[in-house]
């Protein structure tokens, strides 16, 4: 039996009207101001973000933990005290971003790049980055303890009172043009492992590299007033001339 026209029109209008169950997005999507539930529903539904853009939106305090970003842009957005807990974040750019206390603990990052954010009191203890590069940020009171960073740059940022301790660097690179030298007075590398690192110039007045393993590392025209290398190995290290471990 053939059902009527009308009957035919008012079951696709039917279907036309059914509210989605969840929102449907394209392959990559825009998030911009005032589209923060958009962003969160997003996240919720994809468990990350793949090839989006978040910009000018307030996810401030965000349970993000164990989620998946993948060549995500995030500028001018407020990530601080967000929990970002073993998140996987690779080839993203976050920029003029706050992740002011937010918790990276356990992150694994790769090609991520961060340009004038703030990391000031971050949580990025035990997080893995390899080819990462942080420019123009703070991180001050920053905590990497027990992190694993390789071929990584902190460029033009501030790390007072940073904490690298247990941790383990690979060829990294801390320089800052502007101030002659990078800015990490009182940081502390206490039982950190260094290979191949420059500190070249750095300011590590009072920082603490007690009992820590130095392998290659650069600390020409460093400052060192008042550092502490107790305990120290340190093997085919560059120091100031005149200064001794």
């Amino acid at each position: 039996m053939v059902p009527s026209a009308r009957k035919v029109d008012q079951t696709a209008a039917g279907r036309r009207l059914a509210a989605p169950r969840h929102v449907r997005y394209g392959r990559r999507v825009e998030f911009t101001a005032h589209q923060d539930q958009m962003a969160l529903q997003r996240l919720r539904d994809q468990g990350g973000f793949n090839g989006d853009r978040i910009a000018d939106c307030a996810l401030a305090t965000v349970y993000a933990s164990g989620s998946d970003w993948l060549k995500v842009v995030v500028e001018k957005t407020d990530l601080s005290q967000s929990n970002l807990a073993g998140t996987r974040i690779r080839e993203a750019t976050f920029a003029n971003t706050s992740l002011r206390k937010a918790r990276l603990r356990g992150a694994r990052m790769e090609r991520v790049e961060l340009y004038f954010c703030d990391l000031n009191e971050v949580d990025a203890s035990e997080v893995s980055a390899r080819r990462a590069k942080v420019h123009g940020s703070e991180a001050m009171n920053a905590v990497f303890s027990g992190a694993q960073l390789a071929v990584t740059r902190f460029e033009d940022t501030k790390l007072y009172r940073a904490r690298f301790d247990q941790a383990l660097l690979v060829r990294v690179v801390f320089l800052d043009s502007r101030l002659g030298g990078a800015s990490l007075e009182k940081a502390d590398f206490s039982g950190a492992r260094l290979v191949d690192v420059s500190l070249r110039a750095a300011n590590l007045q009072g920082a603490s590299f007690a009992g820590a393993t130095l392998v290659g590392v650069d600390f020409t025209d460093a400052a060192l007033d008042g550092a502490d290398f107790r305990g120290a190995v340190a093997i085919g290290c560059r120091f100031p001339a005149g200064f001794s471990p």
